[in-house]
């Protein structure tokens, strides 16, 4: 902004807002209130319906199945109508959303997000993201999002 333009009355005022957005009066941020901050961000989402975890096979069993123990790890996520399944391995990401329905998938990470979108038969492989990570499916009836998956 030109000098001219401005009323003279008005040049402490604009020189005080200059100064007070000055980098070397700025003290760094706090890592607790930058970890607050982001936490407090992730409620910009807070529409979104939270999935209810129906299995984990890290905690349930499969009564009758021989062979259970491997490196995947399954979760079973409902809200109403529709089931969210995911397979989680060291080296992939699948989604299958029930009933089957191409839907924007967003991944969560520690890194940031991705967005992806299942095939019309609701399936969506991907890179394994880093853990924590958590799913936030758009559906016709609202976004519903898994908790986090920790370990």
């Amino acid at each position: 902004m030109k000098d001219e333009a401005v009323d003279p009355a008005f040049r402490p005022l604009l020189d005080q807002l200059v100064d007070a957005f000055d980098d070397a009066h700025i003290e760094p941020i706090p890592p607790r209130l930058s970890a607050a901050a982001r936490d407090a961000f992730s409620w910009r989402r807070a529409d979104a319906e939270l999935a209810e975890l129906l299995f984990d096979s890290a905690s349930d069993t499969l009564v009758g199945v021989r062979g259970t123990a491997t490196d995947r790890r399954s979760f079973r996520y409902a809200s109403g109508e529709f089931a969210i399944r995911v397979h989680l391995t060291d080296l992939s990401l699948i989604v299958m959303i029930e009933p089957p329905l191409s839907v924007v998938c967003t991944v969560d990470s520690q890194h940031g997000s991705e967005q992806h979108r299942t095939d019309e038969l609701g399936e969506l492989g991907v890179d394994a993201p880093e853990l924590p990570l958590r799913l936030e499916v758009e559906l016709p009836g609202g976004n519903i999002v898994t908790p986090w998956i920790t370990g």
